[in-house]
């Protein structure tokens, strides 16, 4: 089985929901976590902290260091799971049910190569 890399993107403009909206929100993507885990099909996973990080382009005296994404950008990472899978069909079908679909976001599947 592979190893494969769910990144959650989410757009930046955001609604705004009350706390108890966003602990329903938070359930739905544990119970999805957690019933992937019983399957065996959960390697990891976690929320992405709520501010810009940073981007890093070039080396050496040509690196450089930003706050980003940038404001203009349309959509962020939010967070990642890792999932166990046998191809990339397979990968898919363990998302259709995930809740980050619901609210209109996307998700990235990439199989991550062992070296």
């Amino acid at each position: 089985m592979e190893s494969y890399l769910l990144l959650l993107h989410m757009k930046t403009e955001r609604p705004n929901l009350s706390p108890e909206e966003m602990q329903a929100i938070t359930a739905k993507y544990k119970a999805w976590g957690q019933r992937l885990g019983v399957q065996g099909r959960l390697a990891g996973g976690e929320k992405l902290a709520n501010e810009a990080g940073r981007q890093m382009i070039g080396k050496g005296a040509d690196l450089r260091i930003s706050d980003g994404p940038f404001i203009e950008t349309k959509d962020v990472i939010g967070g990642f799971f890792i999932v166990k899978a046998e191809s990339y069909d397979e990968a898919v079908a363990l998302c259709r049910d995930c809740p980050h679909l619901e609210y209109g976001n996307g998700i990235e599947v990439r199989r991550i190569e062992v070296v």
